[in-house]
């Protein structure tokens, strides 16, 4: 019995993407291609994989046992294709990105961990900096590519794609009475966040600015002030608990950003760039 694999790619393609059409386009292959590869696979088998009876794509009980044998194959395939592709890209070696600190979440992490295994002589360089300073290095091609909020006032032009929404919040120390003077408290902010706070209206507080939202986080847990944070953030530290939300429905609420990927107008993505944006937008 021979299994070859183009016929087995194309019944992977066909379950995983719900129907023949789908599998074909992912595929680039005509419909009827498709399923005449299928059909050739059935015949070398000698069973039938899909039960064609049924209106909606329906797999039979081998059709399911193929099909969960064949799929961590085929994705270490797609991984090996990858690979060798990287290893043969010998124009982009290296590689600047600029993440936005609000922004730099886990699953960012993550995407920069896989991004070493992928791509293991590509060089990295990242730059974390407010989304204002990641514009303006966009611009004068300082990063090739950025991860931030774009939708920060400036008069420059950028490619964006939205990714993932980023939830921010006012937090404090859950022992600090929130009923003193709020003009009193101190507040603690990231830099960059003028673009999505108005510092205006809370100019009569005493202000703390700082590049790290770790420091912020810990300055709020020794309760020195109010701080904006992102969920992601609060969520993964040990003292969470220790922390509670803070509105004042007037000057300090909780604010929506929109996490995206943004590059030089008139610029292509290398294959590099597109697994970052791909894993990014999978993973949320």
């Amino acid at each position: 019995m021979k299994l070859p694999f183009d016929n087995l790619l194309s019944f992977h393609a066909v379950v995983s993407f719900g129907s023949f059409s789908n599998g074909a386009r992912k595929l680039g292959k005509s419909q009827s291609t498709i399923s005449g590869a299928i059909k050739n696979l059935e015949n070398e088998l000698d069973y039938s994989l899909i039960d064609r009876s049924k209106k909606s794509l329906t797999l039979t009980d081998k059709g399911k046992k193929i099909y969960q044998l064949s799929a961590p194959i085929i994705s270490k395939y797609y991984e090996l294709i990858q690979v060798a592709e990287s290893l043969h890209d010998s124009d982009t070696k290296k590689i600047r990105i600029g993440i936005d600190p609000l922004i730099f979440n886990d699953d960012v992490k993550q995407v920069l961990i896989e991004f070493s295994e992928i791509f293991p002589d590509t060089e990295l360089t990242v730059f974390t900096k407010p989304s204002q300073i990641l514009g303006q290095y966009i611009h004068n091609h300082k990063v090739d590519i950025a991860i931030g909020n774009p939708y920060h006032k400036t008069e420059l032009s950028f490619n964006i794609d939205e990714l993932f929404k980023v939830n921010c919040s006012w937090v404090i120390h859950k022992d600090v009475s929130t009923d003193s003077n709020l003009a009193s408290m101190r507040l603690l902010l990231i830099d960059g966040c003028e673009s999505f706070v108005d510092i205006s209206s809370i100019a009569k507080h005493n202000t703390w600015i700082l590049d790290d939202t770790s420091t912020i986080l810990d300055l709020c847990l020794a309760k020195k002030g109010i701080a904006f944070l992102p969920h992601h953030l609060i969520k993964s530290h040990n003292r969470r608990a220790d922390l509670i939300t803070f509105s004042d429905e007037i000057n300090l609420f909780g604010k929506q950003l929109y996490a995206s990927m943004f590059w030089p107008l008139h610029t292509d993505f290398t294959r590099q760039h597109q697994w970052i944006h791909n894993k990014l937008r999978n993973a949320h």
